[in-house]
């Protein structure tokens, strides 16, 4: 099979759906297939240097002026038998001059155009961000066959199509080899090289992640509640700070002490803290699909995370799930206490309940098998191809 993998624009393409496309073009081309990318050369974009809005404004201009004829010439050179990918339904503007060739569509999460529609409390966007959702929207309307990382995702994503599609599936993100159990030293000393004043010794809370849907509010508040019930537990974040943060503790500067944030950590020092951390600690108000769950249980970290889908999709009866963070600033304080038990709980477990813990989540992990995912790609990718070229 031919596939033309479509990816995201190379100043935009983030590390996760970099390690996405990444995958996909690898894992299909050592099974035989030819796999041709593409994405919007950086032209326009060059010219701003370090100016990052006048960068972004170029950036559009790459991608959705001088890009698309170029898309409209490789759909015309395209055989029969070939299948258009686009990595990502956010790529929805470059959907309608491929529309007429078969191909398929990858949905991670649909959060963004949510809150363009008013429809996350948590988040609002501007106009701009607005009319883009809106613009991403209309182009994967124009698709007929997805595939969603999620079943909520997937759920989102039948609620904006006008359309019943041709194809509509689940195949759930793929464990990545390098997330795995570390010896105790080993993974210690790591943590200690770069946050030497939490030492090898200290107990610690971890979290990643930055966007608005981490909900790093909550989580330092259920943080804050945890340290009067245990007060020695640290929380290390990988994320870079924010205005929430600082606003935080300022008014908490006894606590500063005790909260270690790395802006940037490479795969392998998250696998250390992983692999260190007492538990991860993930509160989010929403996920695409929940990567640091998975990565987490495949370390052997306890998992504490909300009570939603994707949540307890990928974690399943391995993670401890406390209850969505309200949206009414009045009943953060009581949420937050209520979750700080839960914490609690697994903090407090016996070796041996930690041991059996440790196991589930082992367990779980393992369903999500590299070889399975490709399976599962193959297989929707052929019937893809053979709805769409149907005589």
């Amino acid at each position: 099979m031919l596939i033309l993998l479509l990816r995201h624009y190379p100043l935009v393409e983030g590390p996760s759906m970099r390690a996405f496309a990444d995958q996909i073009a690898s894992g299909l081309r050592a099974r035989g297939h030819t796999v041709q990318e593409l994405t919007a050369p950086v032209r326009l974009a060059r010219l701003a240097r370090h100016q990052s809005t006048l960068g972004k404004w170029l950036g559009y201009l790459d991608q959705f002026v001088l890009f698309l004829p170029l898309l409209w010439w490789r759909a015309r050179l395209l055989p029969l038998g070939s299948l258009c990918v686009f990595v990502d339904q956010a790529l929805g503007p470059w959907i309608p001059p491929l529309q007429r060739r078969a191909h398929l569509v990858h949905v991670h999460d649909l959060l963004a155009l949510e809150a363009a529609l008013g429809r996350q409390p948590f988040h609002r966007l501007g106009w701009s961000g607005r009319l883009y959702q809106r613009w991403i929207r209309r182009g994967f309307r124009q698709a007929r066959c997805f595939l969603s990382v999620s079943q909520a995702t997937r759920s989102a994503l039948e609620h904006q199509l006008q359309h019943r599609p041709l194809l509509s599936d689940v195949v759930y993100n793929p464990l990545q080899g390098r997330f795995r159990p570390l010896p105790a030293a080993e993974a210690a000393a790591a943590v200690a090289k770069v946050l030497p004043n939490l030492g090898t010794q200290q107990p610690f809370l971890f979290h990643i992640g930055c966007t608005w849907y981490k909900n790093r509010l909550g989580l330092l508040v259920i943080w804050e509640q945890v340290r009067l019930l245990r007060a020695d537990h640290h929380l290390v974040l990988v994320g870079a700070p924010d205005a929430v943060m600082h606003t935080w503790l300022r008014d908490r500067p006894e606590l500063a002490a005790s909260l270690h944030v790395l802006e940037r950590a490479s795969d392998e020092l998250v696998v250390a803290h992983y692999n260190r951390a007492t538990a991860l600690l993930f509160p989010s108000h929403a996920e695409g699909f929940g990567w640091p769950i998975l990565e987490a249980m495949a370390c052997g970290c306890p998992v504490i995370t909300t009570d939603r889908v994707p949540m307890r999709e990928v974690g399943g009866d391995a993670v401890n799930l406390i209850r969505p963070c309200p949206s009414q600033a009045s009943e953060l304080r009581a949420w937050a206490q209520e979750a700080a038990q839960h914490v609690l709980a697994v903090l407090q477990r016996s070796p041996a309940e930690q041991q059996r813990a440790r196991e589930q989540g082992l367990r779980q992990a393992k369903r999500f098998d590299h070889g399975q995912w490709l399976d599962q790609l193959e297989a929707h990718y052929q019937r893809a191809l053979a709805l769409q070229e149907q005589p």
